[in-house]
């Protein structure tokens, strides 16, 4: 074992995780080594809104584990899931390198083996795109998150002029507008990627109309990003502020990533 926590798990990913014949296997390596960084950064800010030490968190959609020992290192009792063995192995491997201990487990968003009001922490990050029906998968969120409870999400917005141009995981034009099975379609058949793993993209502004429904409180969203930037930079000019806040209104629906942060009524 060298100095590096992640080179056996990136030793099993390059050998049992990536696909040799993806024309994108260079870009999906450097994507993964920079996972423990990047939600490094996603665990700071997820603990600007609740404090995680002794916390029950579950990431779901937990992938290779970044973000589960990320928020274990803050000394949230972890969960992570994915509906994939493979993936999770990887997870498991990887929190050993880094000397963390999250648990793993196989379960799609849409149905969680978990009871009702069983976490004080969820997390739901880079996942929306990918189940099989968002809206289902929103209320097992709130379900599982108990009373004053913390959900944090983002996605990538379907309205997104930008996504249009290039899509987030293809890079191609268009993609993010289409339906799945003409996705699927175009991006294996036409472009020759081995597979299409991404559903319909969401609409930050929708997700937040389901969460209102399902009985959780936005806290934070680009309205209050918009806001703080107001406040920061033309504090002479308070009156501005409530246009700051439609800006950012549009940004929720409208920006290549929406990112949300509810509470639970």
């Amino acid at each position: 074992m060298g100095d590096d926590p992640d080179e056996e798990f990136l030793r099993y990913w390059a050998e049992i995780l990536l696909d040799p014949s993806d024309p994108q296997r260079e870009r999906w390596a450097a994507l993964e080594r920079s996972q423990i960084a990047r939600n490094e950064g996603i665990a700071e800010e997820v603990s600007r809104f609740v404090s995680l030490r002794g916390r029950r968190v579950l990431d779901v959609g937990c992938q290779t584990g970044a973000l589960p020992i990320a928020l274990s290192r803050r000394g949230a009792c972890v969960t992570g899931v994915d509906v994939d063995e493979m993936l999770l192995e990887g997870a498991r491997l990887r929190a050993l390198g880094h000397g963390m201990s999250p648990t793993f487990r196989v379960a799609r968003a849409e149905v969680l083996p978990f009871e009702d009001a069983s976490f004080d922490v969820v997390t739901f990050v880079d996942v929306i795109e990918h189940v099989v029906d968002a809206r289902a998968a929103l209320r097992e969120l709130a379900r599982v998150l108990r009373p004053g409870g913390t959900l944090y999400l983002f996605g990538p917005n379907r309205l997104s002029p930008s996504l249009w141009l290039s899509d987030p995981h293809y890079q191609l034009a268009g993609v993010s507008a289409l339906p799945h099975w003409l996705g699927e379609l175009y991006v294996t058949r036409a472009r020759g990627f081995p597979r299409y793993d991404v559903g319909v993209l969401p609409i930050g502004g929708l997700v937040e109309r389901w969460l209102l429904q399902d009985g959780l409180t936005v806290i934070d969203s680009a309205r209050d990003d918009a806001a703080r930037w107001w406040d920061i930079h033309l504090p002479g000019f308070p009156g501005g502020r409530g246009l700051a806040r439609l800006w950012g209104a549009v940004r929720v629906s409208a920006a290549p990533l929406f990112r949300l942060v509810a509470r639970r009524v």
